[in-house]
């Protein structure tokens, strides 16, 4: 059983009154109260039991130094005879820290009667797979429950932290394993599929460390019929799949969140993905620089994957990653808004990755005549001669008269984080000109702003972002999207 702790960071012992009894009602299974932040004329017996009086229902004591990140700055002598205080307050639970509290917890040990002991360490920075193991192996045995807690500088340092406590789990330990800020969240959110004895959580408007859910979510979590989905990238910073996501859920009447996971390409590995489904995870989102590594490391693909080469979304299912491609049907119909593409239609790509192979695939199917100009002529080339496409240099079409009637943007230059202008020579924007800029964020982009000053028709690629995403939100869930949800949530959040 994984127990919802509320963490109660009141300043006052009314506070810790009102805010237990709140959160008991809202789903709590303990309340921790974060001493630290208490403001006590004395940290001792008397006072600690008024507290603990104060508490309508099982409490943890939790008494965290300066020195792992709390705002208790008792040493010493001090601060034994304040933990000798709490273990005798009649606490349930007592959070010991491992390093500075030796001498309470063989105190603690000793005590006939006594609170059940939560052997935590706290690490300032992230750390490696074998640091962390050894620090968890030791809280251990040093308590009835041993508590391990990390910021995670991305989500490579999370999904670490989940593969280490599935594998204690299946031991049989009692643990607690906290990846802390936004990128260690889903150790949270899939903290009873990976094995933690407890999960600590917001009881309010304050959290008591980076990256902890509030209690409603955290309990509405807990249920089985909840998706877990995610977008996989690096970066990830600039993606409103998150907030257009979750409206999905929310309108099709369904519990869930989506996390935005920073993966560098070292930490994208088969072990990774592989965890993430044994955590509970529906699916995922797939964007660069990742779109055709996953699709190497799938065990199915879809037609749509293997004709691009590239996989944007991962359903889970039996044990079984199947990676399937919806940018194809969302560039097709983020254009159909805009123009018929007909066998008269010029087009021109920009790039050739994954996204430049969606929108060829997209655009021949409709009959347009395609053109690929890219960076890498090689590349390039590779793709015309696989979709029979006319492939050109950028520096030639400095020099051309040709006229399309459709130009594309499939590099990820100019989104927010990225930077740059998209490499388009601005005589190819003439008044008529389509022009579909991949980028969503910003709004609109420097390349855009170019096409619109020559009186071409420039668009972001918010819609196709949506139309994939809606395709990609089927899959997962076999509910029908509100798509109009979607795209009022995603402009929101661009602002």
């Amino acid at each position: 059983m994984t127990y919802i702790v509320a963490s109660l960071v009141e300043r006052s012992v009314s506070g810790v009154s009102g805010s237990s009894l709140r959160a008991f009602r809202q789903g709590a299974d303990l309340v921790e109260v974060r001493l630290d932040h208490l403001a006590l004329p004395k940290v001792d017996e008397r006072s600690l039991s008024k507290v603990r009086e104060a508490v309508a229902g099982p409490a943890i004591a939790t008494l965290r130094s300066s020195r792992e990140g709390g705002r208790s700055r008792l040493r010493g002598p001090a601060r034994e005879r304040a933990l000798r205080a709490v273990l005798a307050a009649g606490f349930e639970y007592v959070d010991l820290e491992t390093d500075l509290d030796r001498r309470a917890m063989g105190l603690a040990a000793r005590r006939a009667r006594g609170p059940l002991v939560i052997a935590s360490h706290h690490f300032a920075r992230p750390q490696s797979e074998k640091e962390v193991e050894g620090a968890l192996a030791k809280a251990c045995a040093a308590g009835d429950f041993g508590k391990v807690a990390m910021p995670c500088g991305h989500a490579g340092h999370a999904i670490m932290l989940a593969s280490l406590g599935l594998r204690r789990s299946s031991a049989g330990d009692k643990f607690t394993l906290i990846g802390m800020g936004d990128q260690g969240q889903l150790t949270r959110v899939c903290a009873r599929q990976m094995g933690s004895s407890m999960v600590y959580c917001s009881a309010g408007d304050r959290a008591a460390a980076p990256g902890q859910l509030d209690l409603a979510s955290q309990a509405a979590l807990g249920r089985e019929d909840r998706f877990v989905l995610g977008l996989v990238g690096h970066p990830v910073a600039h993606s409103v799949s998150k907030p257009m996501q979750e409206a999905a859920l929310r309108a099709a009447g369904l519990t869930g969140v989506y996390l935005n996971l920073d993966v560098p390409p070292e930490a994208l590995t088969r072990e990774a993905l592989e965890t993430l489904g044994r955590l509970g995870f529906s699916g995922l989102n797939v964007t660069v620089p990742h779109k055709e590594r996953v699709r190497a490391l799938c065990d199915e693909l879809d037609p749509e994957a293997q004709s691009t080469g590239a996989v944007n979304t991962v359903v889970f299912r039996a044990w079984k990653m199947n990676g399937k491609n919806t940018d194809v049907i969302g560039f097709t119909k983020a254009v159909e808004q805009k123009m018929k593409v007909t066998k008269d239609t010029s087009a021109l790509l920009v790039g050739a990755g994954g996204a430049a192979r969606a929108a060829a695939i997209g655009l021949r199917r409709a009959g347009a005549h395609v053109t690929v100009a890219a960076r890498d002529r090689a590349k390039g080339e590779r793709l015309a001669g696989e979709f029979i496409l006319d492939a050109v240099t950028l520096d030639s079409l400095r020099r051309s008269d040709r006229r399309f009637d459709l130009i594309v943007n499939c590099t990820p230059v100019g989104t927010k984080g990225v930077g740059g202008v998209a490499p388009i020579p601005a005589r190819l924007f003439r008044k008529g000109v389509l022009y579909l800029d991949m980028v969503y964020n910003p709004p609109v982009t420097k390349a855009m702003k170019a096409a619109a000053s020559r009186k071409a028709r420039a668009e972001n690629g918010l819609e196709m972002l949506v139309q994939q995403g809606a395709a990609s939100f089927t899959w997962w869930t076999r509910a029908d999207p509100d798509v109009g949800a979607m795209r009022a949530a995603a402009r929101g959040a661009l602002g």
